[in-house]
């Protein structure tokens, strides 16, 4: 039986600004994408190589942004796509945008404290956090940088000790290049999840492997970053680890249910 497949971290752009921003992505991060952004690229992607259900975000950079980008994502979904919100930490009325991101079907919210400038664990984020979690509504945090310190795990595990019922999708293993503060700080939290986005690529298979069976198979979700990369690779990327058929259940990602 061919195994179930959810990318549960994948990027897509409108398609008047998606190569400008694929362009600006490649020079940060110094890393040669693997698309140019647009939505009908990643989908194509999908379709060959039977990804069952795909979780879309974008983010805003300025607070104009943030009902723009809601209404966009929000108009993707489909039967197997998914779509989180965006909010930025200058929006004032972020009650009301939780409540309509709600209504518009999507499913969680999605930040990037390094492109957004903020640090996670901003006091006056901290407000925004809890509304999150009394609607029940998971985050994925972008976590990690080589140069800036506002996406750190210990940020989050401040955030996590503060709103225990918030639940963190801490992306690329809970912080790319800073997996060892990773473990330290968010490895075996109830409410965090990690994803494999940027990170497997990065590691050496049997470090990967320890990594997501440190925290638990069950809570860690395979994720492409798109345009960063496709499933082709990653795919190819994640069958080098040393799991089992059933710890292979994190293609599924459904223990989160966002789905």
């Amino acid at each position: 039986m061919a195994r179930k497949v959810v990318d549960f971290h994948a990027h897509a752009f409108h398609d008047k600004i998606a190569e400008k921003a694929a362009v600006n992505l490649e020079k940060y991060y110094g890393i040669p994408l693997a698309g140019n952004g647009k939505f009908s690229v990643v989908t194509d992607s999908m379709r060959e190589h039977q990804i069952d259900k795909l979780v879309v975000h974008a983010t805003a950079t300025k607070k104009e942004q943030v009902t723009v980008i809601n209404d966009y994502v929000a108009g993707l979904i489909s039967r197997n796509i998914i779509g989180f919100g965006t909010l930025h930490q200058d929006f004032d009325d972020f009650e009301a945008e939780l409540d309509r991101i709600k209504s518009l079907g999507l499913r969680g919210i999605k930040f990037h404290p390094i492109f957004q400038g903020f640090k996670i664990d901003d006091e006056k984020m901290f407000p925004v956090y809890e509304a999150i979690a009394k609607r029940k509504l998971p985050i994925l945090m972008h976590m990690g940088d080589r140069t800036l310190d506002g996406a750190t795990p210990k940020r989050l595990a401040k955030v996590l000790d503060e709103i225990p019922g918030l639940t963190v999708v801490a992306a690329h293993l809970g912080g790319v290049f800073e997996w060892d503060r990773a473990e330290r700080y968010l490895y075996g939290r109830e409410n965090v999840y990690l994803d494999t986005s940027s990170a497997i690529r990065f590691l050496e298979p049997k470090v990967a492997t320890e990594m997501i069976l440190s925290h638990g198979a069950d809570r860690v979700l395979f994720g492409t970053d798109y345009p960063l990369s496709l499933h082709k690779f990653e795919l190819d990327v994640f069958d080098k680890l040393a799991l089992t058929s059933e710890e292979q259940e994190i293609f599924c990602g459904e223990t989160l249910t966002v789905y």
